[in-house]
């Protein structure tokens, strides 16, 4: 073997070696320096500001409005809307929804006052399937000429005491009466770029992640763009309680309070699956995500860790949601 040839394999060696040590020792490309300089809060703002940002901009999230209005193709399912819905799903009243479009309408005039980029509907937008309420939603949006996106909440696509598992309730619901608030995007996942910032949409609705879902998120990371993350459940983080639970260690049968509620199957005797933990973990490790979006709890809540921001927003019919500003740090 010639000397040119003995060079060549040893540096070839020596690459491999590098690399199985960085990755051995945690290190990835990247981690030496913040997709964001600084990120600050305050009354229901986020300001996050980047380096190489060429001009500033504005998104809005919103989750939790738990808006009904009904029609007489609610009939076949009212015992499934009663407690809900309430009195928007009698036949007195249909046509009458329960007036928390009001806030929603607000929501989006505010968005657009503030020419924003992206209005993101964080689930629960509906209290279940309704054609009626996903309709009279979609005609609000349609008008108001904004760009927006919708991933699904835990209620959207449930209709109380309706036979079938978490998943195929799901998988029915959102393809067929909530289709039209998709847009075409794929329910499950979805992203959109806006001035070099990845925003993704996950659906955890049903608390746990999929493997094709954990794929789709480790490509938006392998992108290498500041990501926001919106779901509609948080993702755990300690000191909070299950209802953070994308990846709470106690989220099993023994502590599902509500299944009796909402009538509905309770949550698996194990709990998570590897994948759901996968996913927390890359979230939270990942130094490419700069924020979480969620609702679910209808309470507001702000946690820093990792040089990155999960916020958790009080329910929308509560007047609620947050404008998130993006400014060049240079």
């Amino acid at each position: 073997m010639d000397i040119k040839k003995m060079k060549m394999i040893k540096m070839k060696l020596f690459f491999y070696a590098s690399f199985l040590a960085c990755l051995l020792a945690g290190c990835r490309e990247g981690q030496n320096f913040r997709m964001a300089e600084s990120i600050t809060v305050q009354d229901g703002n986020v300001y996050y500001y980047i380096k190489g940002l060429k001009m500033p901009f504005n998104v809005l999230f919103l989750s939790d409005t738990h808006f009904t209005i009904e029609d007489e193709r609610g009939e076949e399912y009212y015992t499934y809307t009663r407690r809900m819905g309430g009195s928007a799903v009698e036949p007195e009243n249909y046509g009458k929804g329960n007036g928390r479009d009001m806030a929603f309408r607000a929501s989006l005039d505010k968005a657009k006052k503030a020419d924003s980029e992206l209005v993101i509907l964080g689930g629960d937008i509906i209290n279940f399937p309704s054609l009626a309420s996903v309709e009279y939603i979609k005609s609000i949006l349609d008008k108001s000429g904004l760009n927006w996106v919708y991933i699904a909440g835990n209620h959207d696509w449930h209709y109380e005491g309706e036979q079938g598992d978490t998943f195929s309730q799901r998988d029915k619901w959102i393809h067929s009466n909530l289709k039209a608030l998709y847009q075409k995007h794929n329910p499950m996942f979805h992203s959109q770029i806006i001035h070099n910032i990845n925003f993704v949409m996950i659906d955890n609705s049903a608390f746990e992640i999929t493997q094709e879902q954990l794929a789709f998120f480790r490509e938006q990371v392998g992108r290498g763009l500041p990501i926001i993350l919106s779901m509609h459940i948080p993702v755990y983080l300690p000191g909070h309680n299950i209802d953070y639970g994308c990846g709470h260690p106690d989220w099993n049968r023994d502590n599902d309070i509500y299944y009796e509620i909402e009538r509905r199957e309770p949550w698996p005797e194990k709990g998570f699956t590897e994948t759901t933990y996968q996913f927390r973990d890359m979230v939270l490790n990942s130094p490419e995500v700069i924020g979480i979006y969620a609702g679910h709890t209808h309470e507001e809540a702000i946690d820093f860790f990792n040089d990155k921001l999960q916020y958790v927003t009080a329910a929308n019919y509560s007047n609620k949601d947050i404008l998130i500003h993006f400014i060049p740090a240079d």
